[in-house]
């Protein structure tokens, strides 16, 4: 995945480059930390590169690593080389290696703990969470941190629970699920591997902990007194166990959005809760801290199609959840948007015709008869992107009055769209 822009990147690199400049009452300070901590650049780099396996771009030597020493030692490389040598792939390479790089530079044998990485390492969270991503303390070596990256999510000030925010599902009794006790022992199985700990120190300098199951409950707390049946009373639950047994489906669902918003390693955490749904065939899924139900599921993409382009992925994943979520209308309007900015695939090297023209080609793969059929869909969407009120600032379209008929353009275009992916 390439969400972390060329932006950002040389942000990041800058830091390393320039140091950091910072107002301290009357003067100006310039800080500065190398990625290579108590480490020479090489020995840093060869716990993440296997440097002596590499070719050498000096005929002289043998192999990456004694090329690298050479140049260092005569001052041929400068300290940050590295940042725009491809072989190291931190400019344009996948996100996953920069993460792992910085990860790296903040682990507790690399570090200087007498420097200002603490600095660095705010000012590279600050830059990342733009992009979608964040460093994280995971675990520890002899008591100092070990950091890993991980999807960041904005969260909202509170915690709005499922049951709250469907209320009217449930006035309509659209939602009919169960959960048998062996699924929910499971469910809670998989939230006590994953419930982490957080060292905290309150307003009087107390240190304290507190876990992420204990979050919960003050979650829930703030809209509703949670119940469960003890018998045949039903009584106030005050311990994070007590949710187990005796409560709601939908205070369940309502656990399970809380725990996922406490703990760092969110996203293997909803593989694991999705896949106890899908083995006891309900139709629930946990997608991006949310709970959805997946009978009205629409078209997904393949899990293993990489988008190349940043902005395209972000309107389908829009487009995906305000479809989730039953925005109808909105969502075809962000999947329209997907579609165009898919033609203009190979701007500015092609105009938006002949860009497009080359996908129909592209995904044909020289069948006349196919490409006919893909040049009427790709006419026929564009039709319906022109003709209908897609975008809701346009209001000299057709109207589009009731949402079974944003489903269907939903689903239509969507499908074409995830053959394009394919192919692209």
């Amino acid at each position: 995945m390439n969400k972390i822009t060329g932006v950002t990147r040389r942000d990041i690199f800058d830091l390393f480059r320039k140091g950091i400049t910072e107002d301290n009452w009357l003067i100006t300070e310039n800080i500065f930390y190398p990625y290579y901590g108590r480490f020479d650049i090489v020995e840093f780099l060869k716990r993440l590169y296997n440097l002596a396996d590499w070719e050498s771009r000096d005929s002289r030597v043998d192999n990456a690593e004694e090329e690298i020493i050479m140049h260092i030692h005569n001052g041929d490389y400068p300290d940050d080389w590295i940042f725009e040598d491809e072989r190291f792939q931190l400019f344009d390479g996948e996100d996953n290696i920069l993460l792992n790089f910085i990860c790296e530079v903040f682990h507790p044998e690399v570090r200087d703990e007498n420097g200002v990485w603490e600095r660095y390492l705010e000012r590279i969270n600050a830059l990342l969470k733009e992009d979608g991503y964040e460093i994280v303390a995971t675990s520890k070596l002899s008591g100092r941190d070990i950091f890993s990256w991980k999807i960041y999510r904005v969260r909202l000030d509170m915690y709005i629970p499922f049951s709250e925010r469907n209320k009217h599902l449930k006035t309509n009794k659209k939602i009919s699920v169960k959960l048998p006790n062996v699924v929910r022992h499971q469910l809670f199985k998989v939230m006590k591997e994953y419930d982490e700990v957080f060292y905290l120190t309150d307003e009087t300098n107390w240190n304290y902990t507190k876990y992420s199951s204990e979050y919960v409950l003050e979650d829930i707390n703030k809209f509703y007194i949670p119940k469960h049946y003890v018998g045949k009373d039903l009584v106030e639950i005050k311990a994070f166990k007590d949710f187990q047994e005796g409560t709601s489906p939908l205070t369940i669902f309502d656990v399970i959005e809380s725990f996922s918003s406490h703990i760092t390693e969110s996203e293997k955490f909803e593989k694991e809760i999705n896949t106890i749904f899908k083995l006891n065939d309900i139709s629930i899924e946990l997608k991006s801290g949310e709970i959805h139900s997946t009978n009205n599921k629409t078209i997904e993409l393949d899990s293993s199609i990489k988008i190349g382009e940043v902005g395209i992925e972000e309107l389908i994943t829009t487009a995906d959840d305000l479809y989730r979520k039953g925005k109808y209308s909105y969502a075809v309007e962000k999947i329209w948007d997907a579609f165009e900015r898919i033609k203009t695939y190979y701007y500015p090297t092609l105009n938006k015709k002949k860009s497009a023209e080359k996908i129909i080609k592209d995904i044909s793969f020289g069948n006349e008869n196919i490409k006919m059929m893909f040049d009427v869909e790709f006419k026929t969407l564009t039709d319906i992107g022109n003709n209908y009120r897609i975008r809701h600032h346009e209001k000299n379209k057709t109207d589009i009055s009731n949402d079974l008929h944003y489903e269907y353009f939903y689903k239509r275009c969507l499908s074409l769209i995830s053959i394009l992916l394919k192919v692209i």
